[in-house]
């Protein structure tokens, strides 16, 4: 077995207990127990809890997510990728839950802090510039509340409106006239 196929397992268990339990819920010895490993090689990949948890936290987090979609699209084939591919991520249950715990873990963590930080700054100022032709406040403004209508989808999953059904009325308010 290789190196990266036993820490790959180890973060595929690790997002399972955390999204179950929660990251200050969950335990080193769970997740070595769900990937079938020792709880010695878990440390031996991450060092510390606190470091498994900010991997899994900082991959949860959509900036990537948004930089891709901006590196291939501008204008509204940007807003369909961003709204299609946040949808789909948070569509499974295990990635909603650690969204949440992550963001309420971020003033735990330093790093998780300056991720959403430039997740809400520099970020949003590159959607904006590729979306309306340029990052004014209106246009930063325009793309915060665009993501705010997502993460409010991913909040109230209860509300039984399809992702598509949700994500055509979000496109059809933010595209660019």
């Amino acid at each position: 077995m290789s190196s990266s196929n036993t820490r790959d397992r180890i973060i595929e268990a690790a997002i399972r207990v955390f999204a179950e339990k929660g990251y200050s819920g969950a335990s080193i010895d769970e997740v070595a127990e769900r990937a079938g490993v020792s709880k010695g090689l878990v440390f031996w990949y991450f060092k510390s809890k606190k470091n498994l948890v900010r991997e899994i936290a900082l991959s949860v987090l959509p900036r990537t997510l948004f930089e891709r979609c901006a590196e291939e699209y501008s204008g509204r084939m940007l807003i369909d990728c961003v709204v299609n591919k946040f949808l789909e991520k948070y569509s499974d249950p295990n990635m909603r839950r650690l969204l949440l715990f992550t963001f309420s873990y971020q003033a735990l963590d330093e790093e998780i802090d300056k991720e959403i930080s430039r997740l809400c700054s520099s970020t949003i100022s590159l959607l904006a510039k590729k979306i309306y032709g340029n990052n004014s406040l209106e246009n930063r403004v325009k793309v915060r509340s665009l993501i705010g209508s997502l993460i409010c989808y991913v909040l109230t999953p209860h509300e039984c409106i399809p992702p598509s059904q949700y994500g055509g009325v979000v496109k059809k308010i933010f595209y660019p006239s």
